[in-house]
């Protein structure tokens, strides 16, 4: 077995919101759509893109 075949079968996938990990990137998809609310992931989008000050913005609006 090829040490590039090794690696991809160790390599996981995590979710950003839970300890959920998956085999691949679409494992991860489905389980985000799937088990989260959509204003839980626009949420952790947000938080990890502006900094606080925005967000006091962006929860107002």
């Amino acid at each position: 077995m090829s040490a590039s075949a090794t690696d991809r079968d160790e390599a996981s996938y995590a979710c950003p919101l839970c300890d959920h990990s998956g085999e691949t990137a679409t494992d991860i998809y489905v389980h985000l759509q799937v088990s989260h609310r959509k204003s839980e992931i626009s949420e952790a989008l947000i938080e990890a893109i502006t900094d606080d000050r925005t967000r006091s913005e962006l929860a107002e609006k």
